[in-house]
């Protein structure tokens, strides 16, 4: 019995340690064909200058920053990823915006700590690309609300593809 026990402990230890995070997403990700993909120290957010003071303030608590794009994804990949996507968004994270309709899907999903927003993941499927980027960081969790409401996460992806072309 004490070693079925033992058995067990190990079991849901190793199940609750693997549970997928966005860079191992990022990470299986970034090689693909017709990706984009970059990670961005907190010195070089200047780059995306001329965003609202709102989202340029949002910005000087941030820490790590990873994007990616994933274009002309085929039905097969995008049932992957969207089971992907889920598994990392249902795990400690909490949906600030979940919406889906047959040909997208979009999801701003937040860890919270405390009333601290400590990570953000911004996914975006639409028209057979992905378009997604995750922030870590301390953010003010109303700040997060006032960046969404106005569309400002839908703003900054929009700056990031321009940088990338």
């Amino acid at each position: 019995m004490k070693k079925r026990s033992i058995i067990l402990v190990l079991f849901v230890l190793v199940i609750t340690s693997c549970s997928p995070t966005y860079q191992q997403f990022y990470n299986s990700h970034k090689n693909d064909v017709n990706s984009t993909a970059f990670q961005m120290p907190r010195f070089l957010v200047n780059i995306l200058g001329g965003l609202s003071p709102e989202t340029n303030s949002f910005f000087k608590n941030m820490n790590d920053f990873s994007y990616i794009t994933l274009k002309n994804v085929s039905p097969e990949e995008w049932e992957l990823i969207n089971i992907e996507i889920n598994s990392i968004t249902n795990k400690k994270y909490t949906d600030i915006l979940r919406k889906t309709e047959i040909d997208q899907k979009t999801i701003i999903s937040a860890k919270e700590i405390d009333g601290i927003v400590k990570e953000l993941i911004y996914f975006k499927y639409q028209n057979n690309n992905v378009n997604s980027f995750y922030i870590k960081g301390n953010f003010d969790s109303n700040k997060i609300e006032q960046l969404v409401s106005n569309n400002e996460f839908e703003n900054l992806s929009s700056k990031l593809l321009e940088y990338q072309n």
